[in-house]
């Protein structure tokens, strides 16, 4: 990656907190989200009504409330312990402009890489220890057509991408960066990005994925190339799902 030289910018990220505001906003979030998790789920069992957290029968309400929720929580930390606790201002989370052309040539690179670092992986789990790429959470959702799929296209290449990079890139690893180093911060924020899509069979090209998306903001020190490069990946794949080309089964 020696081609993606540090660009200069109108101004330094001001990075105002730090690696502990961020692991007390990764509590915070892990805790609400598993106490609504099981607390729904033992309520439902109680009305003995399993379909809104069934990925199966879920439907679009079920599905925008629970995003929705998460979505409320992670940039909800973030403005909470970087904009109103630090007085940082977004900007300093890497939301600041960066050169459109730029952004399309790192893009199509590292989308490159990934998919070939992904095939690679596939291919190679199930040639040596004869182990298929199960269906992710993604595909059965649209496998089962539970979800419009106008909601799916807009949470998975639109939404998602960018409270993940605002999260995990911005907040997370510039946080971590600050107290512990760009490595270390390299490290954890892709370790951290692996971990909470708990998808065991793709936890390693996860982390590959997460690692160059955290490379590609420290580099350019602007989100925008990283949120095109994750929603381009995303709308990629999920279309890939959409025509039914099982192609590859990652994220």
């Amino acid at each position: 990656m020696k081609h993606l030289k540090s660009e200069k910018t109108e101004s330094p990220l001001e990075i105002r907190w730090n690696a502990y505001d961020a692991l007390i906003a990764i509590a915070f979030v892990a805790a609400i989200l598993v106490g609504i998790y099981f607390g729904s789920a033992k309520l439902l069992e109680m009305l003995a009504d399993q379909e809104f957290l069934n990925t199966s029968t879920i439907s679009n309400a079920s599905f925008s409330i629970l995003y929705g929720i998460q979505v409320i929580l992670m940039f909800g930390v973030v403005w909470f312990f970087a904009i109103f606790w630090r007085k940082a201002r977004f900007k300093d989370l890497g939301l600041r402009y960066y050169s459109i052309a730029k952004t399309l040539w790192y893009s199509l690179i590292l989308l490159i890489a990934i998919f070939i670092i992904s095939f690679l992986y596939v291919f190679m789990m199930n040639a040596l220890f004869g182990i298929e790429a199960p269906s992710s959470k993604m595909e059965t959702l649209v496998k089962n057509r539970s979800v419009s799929n106008i909601i799916l296209l807009l949470v998975v290449a639109f939404i998602g991408p960018i409270i993940e990079e605002i999260f995990f890139r911005g907040f997370i690893y510039s946080a971590f960066k600050k107290n512990w180093g760009t490595n270390i911060a390299l490290f954890l924020s892709s370790l951290l990005f692996a971990v909470v899509h708990l998808d065991l069979f793709s936890f390693l090209p996860l982390i590959i994925i997460g690692w160059l998306l955290a490379y590609l903001f420290e580099k350019t020190k602007s989100l925008l190339p990283a949120i095109f490069l994750h929603a381009a990946y995303n709308l990629i794949l999920i279309l890939i799902m959409l025509g039914q080309l099982e192609v590859i089964k990652i994220y």
